[in-house]
């Protein structure tokens, strides 16, 4: 019987992948580790040169993590550090997966790894959150530094290149990882971390509509409840784990102890303080605290209709400059947590159902493509933190182009809303 993967249109393209993949690491893998780190910041400074969509997810990110922390002109220089920095990790990355066991040790250590004993001297397991931070992969093989006889398993997710994928999972069940997929029952993880087994969970990832609402660096967001579901089902101990550089090619690892309930909230919190470590290391490129939010999926059914306390607000722009006269903002898209801003024409009126306090731009009718995105640019730049998203009815291409290469999300409600 013939081999699928002959028959499959993308073979070629998967064998490519894989050729590469194996042959950077191969390569790599004759060079020092600094030599690799230093030509992969190299590397991480020609993407922030190229890629400016990114540039501008990278620094929507920082303000929205350390708003109030740190000036514009900062964030911006860190922005830049931000691609250096990822460039060097990934890059390293590919070195480091062919590293033996012996030689780990070499290149990452561990400060406290009293807390990860004291977790399990009781027996039970521990769940432990990680984030794409610093070289993470070497989180799949961090096992190799973990008190003699402990048992580590993780999460999954299959690689869309088979190829690829057969090897990775390959190597990280030869390190000793138990490999879990998002298939497999929480009852069977659950069973594994009262066997005193150690589940890492990367839980720093976007999630859609099933996520919790929680705050995450004071930011109203969706997180994914399995860290704390599979706690509180193993009646089991939670750490964080930080990743940060310490030198050319070497890392060090550090555990933080949840510091509240084993809730989604208190998990998240703990994830804040262990990525706060080392914000570089950070993996900011992802648009984290995206919104999803469509015009048949209201602001309500992301965030819910409840307030959530005191933190960063969202900020959205209703934009009637070019939306028809007598159109306002649906019930369902008014949240507490979001201070509305209102983009008017020359000579038009704020409206009565918006309040006399509501911060006022001006944009012209009508205006072109390029028009748009500097006064966009200008608005999302008025304040610390980022415009999120802009409301309008029926909105014109030029708005819809703009907003798109602004990288903000524009959602246009028809009329009869």
């Amino acid at each position: 019987m013939s081999n699928p993967l002959n028959r499959h249109p993308k073979r070629w393209r998967w064998r490519l992948e894989w050729l590469f993949q194996t042959g950077l690491e191969k390569a790599v893998g004759w060079l020092p580790g600094p030599w690799v780190f230093r030509l992969g910041e190299w590397l991480g400074w020609l993407v922030w040169q190229c890629m400016p969509q990114r540039r501008k997810t990278v620094l929507r990110n920082l303000r929205i993590a350390f708003c109030g922390e740190y000036e514009l002109p900062a964030l911006r220089r860190m922005a830049r550090a931000t691609f250096q920095r990822t460039g060097a990790n990934l890059f390293s990355a590919a070195r480091t997966a062919r590293l033996a066991p012996a030689q780990l040790g070499s290149v990452i250590q561990i400060e406290n790894i009293e807390l990860l004993e004291q977790a399990l001297a009781g027996g039970k397991g521990v769940v432990l959150l990680l984030s794409h931070m610093g070289n993470w992969e070497l989180l799949s093989r961090i096992v190799h530094l973990f008190p003699p006889g402990a048992r580590a398993g993780a999460f999954y997710r299959p690689l869309n290149n088979p190829l690829l994928d057969q090897d990775v999972l390959k190597r990280r069940q030869a390190d000793g990882t138990r490999m879990f997929s998002k298939r497999d029952s929480p009852h069977l993880v659950a069973g594994f971390l009262r066997e005193g087994g150690i589940v890492g969970i990367l839980a720093d990832q976007r999630v859609g509509a099933p996520g919790e609402v929680v705050r995450f660096f004071g930011r109203l967001t969706r997180a994914s409840p399995l860290p704390s579901l599979l706690a509180r089902r193993a009646k089991c101990s939670v750490l964080a784990l930080s990743l940060t550089t310490v030198a050319a090619g070497k890392w060090s690892a550090r555990f933080v102890a949840l510091g509240a309930s084993a809730s989604t909230d208190g998990c998240m919190v703990t994830l804040q303080q262990a990525m706060q470590r080392g914000p570089l290391d950070v993996f900011w490129l992802q648009e984290r605290w995206k919104v999803y939010i469509e015009p048949d999926f209201t602001l309500r059914d992301w965030l819910g209709t409840q307030p959530h306390g005191s933190g960063k607000p969202h900020r959205a722009l209703i934009w009637l400059a070019d939306a028809p006269p007598e159109w306002r903002l649906p019930e369902a898209w008014v949240h507490p947590d979001v201070p509305y801003e209102v983009v008017l024409g020359p000579g038009q009126a704020l409206p009565a159902w918006l309040p006399d306090t509501t911060l006022r731009h001006i944009a012209p009718r009508g205006a072109a493509r390029h028009a748009l995105r500097k006064l966009i640019a200008a608005m999302d730049l008025a304040a610390d933190l980022p415009v999120d998203f802009i409301l309008t009815c029926n909105a014109p291409k030029a708005l819809r182009k703009a907003c798109r290469r602004e990288a903000i999300p524009l959602v246009s409600l028809p009329p009869q809303f």
